[in-house]
């Protein structure tokens, strides 16, 4: 993951479809994380409530 964050733009999949589109910052910003790895466990393990 740590090469993710030097991309322009990144995907993230989650069961086969695309659930996440944008620039690294931006992901990072939209999911109040530090990293993309923090991204996408966020997306892929969501906190149930």
């Amino acid at each position: 993951m740590d090469e993710a964050e030097y991309c322009d733009r990144i995907s993230i999949m989650s069961d086969g479809k695309i659930v996440a589109l944008d620039t690294p910052d931006n992901l990072k910003k939209q999911y109040d994380a530090a990293t993309v790895e923090e991204v996408f466990i966020k997306i892929a393990r969501p906190e149930k409530n």
